[in-house]
C-alpha cells in the first residue's frame, strides 16, 4: 500500500490498509466462490446435456423403424422440449467455461472490475436460459399435429407414460431409461434457475465491495490533496 493512502486513512480515524486487507481478503473468499459455483453449474448443465442428447438420439435412430412397421414413437411427438433443453444446457455450459477460464489464467493486472462484470452478465445470461428452458419445456408453444390428436406427446411424457404404464404390453428397450433421465434433466435445469440466482448474488456483492473500496479511496485522495493544500500555504 502507498504511504499517501495510509497517511489519508489515519485521517479517518482507522489505517486506510486495514479496509484494503479486509478487502482483498473478501475479495479473494468471493473470487473462490464464483469460481466453485461456476463449476458446480457446469457440471449441471454438461449432465443436462447428457440427459438429454441420448434419449434424442435413441428417438432419431429407432424413429426410421417406422418405415419397417416397426413405429416406436407416436404421429404427435413433439422433440422440441427435449431439444430446448439440450441447447439450454450448451449455453450455460460454454458461458461458464468461459468465466472459468479467465477467472483461473494467471495476469500480472487486476481483474476485480472484470471478473465481477462477467460474473454478473454470466449469471444473468445463465438465470434467463435456465428459466426459458424450463418454462419452455413446461409449457412448449402450439405445433401442428395430424388430425385425430388434441394435443402433442413429448419425448419425455411418451416414454414415462410406457414405464408407468400397467397393461401387459412390455415396455420398448430403453423407455424408462430415457423417462428416468430426462426427468433427472429437467430437475438439474430447475436446479439451474436457483444456482444462477445465487451467483448473481454474488457478483452483485463483489461490485458492491469494489464500489465501496472506490469510493473510500476516493474520498482519500481528496482529503490527501486538502492537506497538501493547507501544507503549502
Amino acid at each position: 500500500m502507498s504511504s499517501d493512502s495510509s497517511t489519508t486513512g489515519s485521517y479517518q480515524g482507522r489505517p486506510a490498509h486495514l479496509d484494503e486487507s479486509n478487502f482483498i481478503r473478501r475479495n479473494r473468499a468471493l473470487h473462490w466462490a464464483r469460481t466453485g459455483l461456476s463449476f458446480i453449474i457446469l457440471i449441471a448443465a454438461v449432465t443436462i446435456i447428457a440427459c438429454e442428447a441420448v434419449p434424442l438420439r435413441h428417438y432419431k435412430v429407432t424413429a426410421a423403424w417406422a418405415d419397417a412397421g416397426l413405429a416406436l414413437w407416436p404421429l404427435n411427438l413433439d422433440t422440441r422440449p427435449t431439444k430446448a433443453a439440450l441447447a439450454c444446457g450448451c449455453v450455460i455450459a460454454v458461458l461458464n467455461l468461459a468465466y472459468i477460464t479467465i477467472a483461473l489464467l494467471p495476469s500480472p493486472h487486476s481483474r476485480i472490475k472484470t471478473l465481477n462484470t462477467f460474473s454478473a452478465a454470466s449469471a444473468v445470461a445463465g438465470f434467463i436460459t435456465a428459466l426459458t428452458g424450463v418454462l419452455f419445456t413446461l409449457y412448449p408453444p402450439s405445433s401442428t399435429y395430424p388430425v385425430g390428436f388434441s394435443e402433442n406427446e413429448t419425448l419425455h411424457s411418451w416414454t414415462c407414460k410406457w414405464r408407468s404404464s400397467r397393461n401387459t404390453i412390455a415396455t420398448p428397450i430403453h423407455f424408462a431409461r430415457d423417462c428416468a433421465e430426462m426427468r433427472a434433466g429437467f430437475v438439474l435445469l430447475g436446479v439451474l434457475v436457483g444456482l444462477e440466482f445465487i451467483m448473481g448474488l454474488v457478483a452483485i456483492v463483489g461490485s458492491w465491495m469494489q464500489g465501496s473500496v472506490a469510493r473510500q479511496r476516493a474520498d482519500e485522495q481528496h482529503q490527501l490533496e486538502k492537506v497538501e493544500i493547507v501544507t503549502k500555504q
